[in-house]
């Protein structure tokens, strides 16, 4: 026994004197830890290259009304627009409520169809969604939505004017409530009251 437990320590005092010569003959390296600032990947813009990007493209968005060069959703778009305008002018003709109701929903459907939506349910995935919402977030529709929601503030139009299925895809196109009562009802009101 005495025999293997000299070979083990021989072996092992070897191994250390091996281990030690070679840490001295590399300069006794200790590994630490230090902390090396970041260098930018010339791949990627700088924070204020973006910001200047994001401002530029705002300020494109917001002077011109390019579309994304689709002509069906281009007609969607040009009529909910006129239908804005007109309900917006004359919020008591119920021809202009008409207009704005079947344009509004043709719009929503050509969303809904996009996304994969149907019946109220959208069964499309991630990326099937996150192009429908890029197809309709162009500077022309920022535009007709901005229209449009001056149109729906003079009130006369609710939930119920839409077919059920595409209600809450209405509401999240609007981006508000439907007043609860129109211009036209508030002003008979008020000349009753003469």
């Amino acid at each position: 026994m005495s025999t293997v437990r000299f070979t083990l320590v021989a072996v092992g005092l070897f191994a250390l004197t091996f281990i030690g010569i070679s840490w001295a003959n590399k300069g006794f390296p200790v590994m630490a830890m230090r902390a090396v600032p970041m260098k930018p990947d010339a791949r990627l813009p700088t924070f204020e290259e973006s910001v200047k990007q994001g401002l530029r493209k705002d300020w494109e968005n917001s002077k011109t009304a390019q579309s994304d060069g689709d002509k069906e959703r281009d007609k969607v778009r040009l009529e909910l627009l006129q239908a804005s305008i007109g309900y917006n002018l004359s919020p008591c003709d119920a021809t202009m409520k008409k207009n704005l109701v079947e344009a509004l929903t043709r719009y929503v459907n050509a969303w809904a169809a996009m996304a994969g939506c149907k019946s109220g349910v959208c069964t499309g995935n991630d990326k099937q969604l996150d192009i429908a919402a890029a197809a309709f977030q162009t500077p022309a529709d920022v535009h007709v939505h901005k229209s449009l929601r001056e149109a729906l503030d003079k009130g006369g139009v609710g939930k119920d004017d839409f077919p059920k299925p595409i209600r809450n895809q209405v509401f999240m196109f609007t981006g508000m409530p439907f007043p609860e009562e129109s211009a036209c009802t508030a002003g008979r009101r008020a000349e009753r009251w003469r």
